[in-house]
């Protein structure tokens, strides 16, 4: 038989309870039953809920400064990561698997893979990911292969990102050289 728990409760006042006829065989049940119901009162600490990512347009997610910011990493990630970016950026609005991420990029697959989970990580520690997400889109497969991830970037994150590589203003005597409109 197994080990009943201390009834009553521990702490718990014996004001207010009624003894009850319960059949031996019945007895682990029934404490049991009395155990799940006194867990259910306790006030239990709050869930904390993960934030998703917000569903935004494509103006108010990944800002020029943070993609600069981003294509300026030194980590294997990143420089596979701007590789992938600049293949997207290329063809807007394409639907790229990954074998032709890697053909894209003349990265092999499994690097192309390992760069996606890496980043998930890094935008997590260092960007806004619950509220922008990637700085480009994951889509569920094409006609052609519906089990396989895409990626695609639509045309406004593709600006951005072209305007975050091009090279920064150069500082000329001291004052920030201003591009000509």
């Amino acid at each position: 038989m197994p080990a009943l728990p201390p009834y009553p409760p521990s702490g718990t006042p014996t004001e207010g309870m009624v003894l009850v006829a319960v059949p031996l065989a019945y007895i682990p049940h029934v404490a049991r039953l009395l155990a799940d119901l006194d867990a259910r009162q306790r006030v239990g600490p709050v869930p904390r809920r993960r934030a998703d990512p917000a569903p935004g347009p494509a103006e108010s997610d990944w800002t020029v400064e943070d993609l600069r910011r981003l294509s300026q990493g030194r980590s294997a990630t990143h420089r596979t990561v701007c590789a992938v970016l600049d293949a997207l950026a290329a063809e807007p609005e394409r639907l790229f698997t990954v074998g032709e991420l890697a053909e894209a990029t003349g990265r092999p697959r499994k690097k192309i893979i390992g760069a996606m989970a890496g980043l998930t990580r890094l935008l997590k520690a260092h960007y806004d990911y619950a509220g922008r997400g990637f700085p480009f889109d994951r889509v569920p497969g094409r006609p052609e292969a519906p089990r396989e991830l895409c990626y695609t970037m639509d045309r406004v994150r593709a600006a951005r990102w072209r305007e975050a590589q091009q090279r920064a203003p150069e500082v000329a005597g001291g004052a920030v050289a201003q591009p000509n409109p």
